[in-house]
């Protein structure tokens, strides 16, 4: 027989969950899921990590987080509750000053936040069906991408009427044919070709709203220049799908790419991810001289020193290192949290992107990026260094 106190706090549970539904924050069935199986595994000592399980767990997109304060307030500050938690320090933190999206510290449990959630999904997941303006926003999306990808010198060198290198085998032919005179002289330089463009994007549960429409702007990418572009997802593992999100149609690269992500919702590991990326001599090779592009929260709920590191190291093989971030589209944000304030030096522009208008118009940014000096968004953004970071 079910102990009562377990089926009271059950309850007292779904029916928060059912609450923040009410509130209209979206609250996917697997991440319900997540969080009662976290409360089984380690029951909460007091309502700050049970905030913090909740939060970590359940919630989706910062500009949410007013609502979801409100709802938690209700349910478990304001309010009996039933769940067994000790005595204590009852208060859930107050969000909106740097660093806040921390969890107090000596408190690491699963999907408390302080380390990257242990939780991981194995399964598809549907990225739904692409709309007539959405289809719009990727035609002009694909035709934005070639007139802003940046250009090197290729190695072998083709005849030019302005080169920088006598084309001397030509003029000893035309002067054999001519009684050893040199009638014509000819010039060799190295004509431009496009860099590669290597995009990473994040599949986490943080991520859930926002990847369908991220996972599109990777295709337009990758339809404008598909011999030049490498695409990557992670969460809790790094995944290549480039030749799955290479169908001229979005919809079925997007039913492939389901198909290959089955860490799509889940957890998040970016520093795992990008030593991953980096552990892999072949992958390496795709990002020296590339321009690299990100597109993630930076929310790293582990230790922030091997993502930071990892993405300086990016920066270093990259000929640009930007990273896109949904959360950067609100007016108010700030990247105050530890991880991001630290990788803020090696990053060389900070834009938001959090669907496909505001992809297209960080994409008609790049030629300003691009032409700019390096790593620049640590000073546009002024974001104090935090004391540890790594150079």
């Amino acid at each position: 027989m079910p102990d009562p106190a377990t089926t009271a706090a059950a309850d007292h549970l779904w029916g928060f969950m059912t609450a923040l539904r009410g509130a209209g924050l979206p609250t996917a069935p697997t991440k319900r899921a997540d969080l009662l199986r976290v409360i089984a595994e380690s029951p909460p000592p007091d309502l700050a990590t049970l905030y913090w399980y909740a939060r970590t767990t359940l919630l989706q997109d910062v500009g949410d987080l007013p609502a979801f304060n409100r709802v938690f307030d209700a349910w478990f500050r304001d309010g009996p509750t039933d769940l067994p938690v000790e005595a204590g320090d009852d208060s859930a933190p107050s969000p909106g000053r740097p660093g806040d999206d921390d969890p107090p510290p000596g408190q690491a449990r699963p999907g408390d936040g302080i380390e990257a959630s242990a939780l991981r999904t194995y399964g598809t997941r549907d990225f739904g069906r692409t709309g007539e303006h959405a289809h719009a926003l990727m035609r002009a999306l694909e035709a934005a991408w070639p007139a802003v990808l940046p250009a090197a010198p290729s190695r072998r060198r083709r005849p030019s009427r302005s080169g920088d290198r006598l084309d001397v085998r030509h003029a000893w032919r035309r002067a054999h044919r001519h009684d050893g005179e040199i009638v014509e002289l000819r010039r060799l330089a190295r004509p431009p070709r496009p860099r590669r463009l290597l995009i990473l994007v994040d599949v986490s549960g943080s991520l859930r709203q926002h990847s369908p429409d991220l996972l599109r702007v990777a295709h337009t990418a990758l339809r404008a220049a598909p011999a030049r572009t490498e695409v990557f997802t992670f969460g809790t593992r790094l995944t290549r799908i480039t030749a799955a999100l290479s169908h001229p149609h979005a919809d079925r690269a997007l039913r492939t790419v389901s198909g290959l992500v089955t860490d799509a919702d889940g957890g998040t590991a970016i520093g795992a991810a990008l030593d991953g990326f980096l552990g892999n001599p072949r992958f390496v090779a795709l990002a020296r001289g590339a321009l690299v592009i990100v597109l993630s929260d930076g929310l790293e709920r582990g230790d922030h020193l091997p993502m930071v590191r990892a993405t300086a190291r990016l920066s270093r093989l990259g000929h640009r290192l930007v990273w896109w971030s949904p959360l950067a589209c609100s007016p108010g944000y700030r990247p105050a949290t530890r991880a991001m304030a630290a990788q803020l030096p090696s990053l060389d522009h900070l834009g938001g992107v959090r669907d496909l208008p505001t992809a297209l118009r960080e994409v008609r940014r790049l030629p300003a990026v691009l032409s700019g000096p390096r790593r620049l968004a640590a000073r546009r953004w002024s974001t104090p260094r935090p004391t540890g970071a790594v150079p």
